[in-house]
């Protein structure tokens, strides 16, 4: 499994409107092959946001750059700033 992770900064009181965006982008992802979840963290006493999606294989974190960009235009309209996309090979993972 693979975690396509990015880490940025927004306005402390943009959050809703973050959280809103992404609850709104979700089922186009989700629908991309090999998606296995999404995490939304975010710091509203310092403005510090992380995504966290989650892939089966390389190749799949690879084909959803494509969108990613689609994605990147229309966040500039919540006044988020895209960052780059860092990805990791999750070596264990343990959900309750």
């Amino acid at each position: 499994m693979f975690a396509r992770v990015i880490t940025t900064q927004a306005a402390p009181d943009g959050f809703d409107g973050i959280t809103r965006f992404a609850q709104e982008q979700l089922p186009g992802v989700a629908a991309q092959r090999g998606f296995k979840g999404f995490y939304l963290l975010t710091d509203r006493d310092t403005g510090d946001l992380v995504t966290i999606s989650l892939w089966d294989a390389r190749e799949d974190v690879l084909a959803v750059e494509a969108r990613a960009a689609q994605v990147n235009e229309a966040a500039k309209s919540i006044e988020v700033t895209p960052a780059p996309a860092k990805v990791y090979q999750v070596e264990f993972a343990h959900l309750a």
